[in-house]
């Protein structure tokens, strides 16, 4: 019978991929997110707790801020060299959360342990339309004029989840593997939308994230080795 597990402290490296929803589905289409964290299993104790960061990105914007600055031809923007050039439009985003949650065990052994993970998470999200000249054409997009077209917002998040775990603590592999969702409930940070021409200044939002996340552990096993009894 496996009696104790050491605590364990986890460095973790994240990937997932997603979909928006809520008032997030109007803007932006789906992610990838990179990030990284630091979590702490207590041992014997059924429970955990951590802190991680992601950064969003993605592809698909939905509203065309720049609607009013195009030219009816292929609908390009006029550069500096009076020439015809591109603007892209990209997501970008970040979370920071702290998260614990409980631990309940499927498969034990002194060389591993498989369990299942549940989690609830509390943060800060925010979340922007980053704006890519590639060929640095448009020199009038300064700072100013994207600050009244991105689109600003953040505010809290809540971030329920669960999955799947698996720790080694004989050199194997230890990965973890499961579904979130990211309820953000923010507020537009910019005072004025230069393509609208109306201000939405502290108007709130409820922005969604359905994920599936996968990580990988660097784990650190503190104190004598585990206990079996027999």
């Amino acid at each position: 019978v496996y009696a104790q597990q050491r605590p364990v402290v986890l460095a973790e490296f994240n990937y997932a991929m997603g979909v928006p929803g809520g008032d997030l589905a109007q803007r932006f289409g789906s992610h990838l997110a990179i990030g990284g964290g630091v979590g702490f299993h207590p041992g014997k104790r059924k429970f955990h707790l951590g802190i991680r960061g992601s950064v969003f990105f993605g592809q698909t914007v939905k509203e065309d801020v720049i609607a009013p600055f195009r030219t009816s031809q292929y609908g390009l923007l006029i550069g500096a060299d009076q020439l015809l050039a591109e603007m892209k439009l990209r997501e970008r985003a970040w979370l920071l959360c702290l998260n614990g949650g409980g631990l309940i065990a499927l498969r034990e052994s002194p060389s591993s342990h498989a369990q299942l993970k549940w989690q609830l998470g509390l943060g800060f999200i925010e979340h922007s339309i980053r704006f890519v000249d590639d060929a640095s054409a448009l020199p009038q997009f300064d700072e100013n004029l994207i600050q009244g077209l991105d689109r600003l917002s953040n505010g809290l998040a809540v971030v329920p989840a669960v999955g799947f775990e698996h720790l080694s603590k004989s050199g194997g592999l230890s990965y973890y593997a499961g579904v979130e969702t990211i309820l953000g409930f923010t507020r537009n940070q910019r005072s004025y939308h230069y393509d609208l021409g109306i201000s939405e200044l502290g108007k709130s939002r409820l922005d969604l994230m359905w994920q599936l996340r996968i990580a990988l552990y660097l784990p650190f096993h503190l104190g004598d080795a585990d206990d079996v009894e027999y």
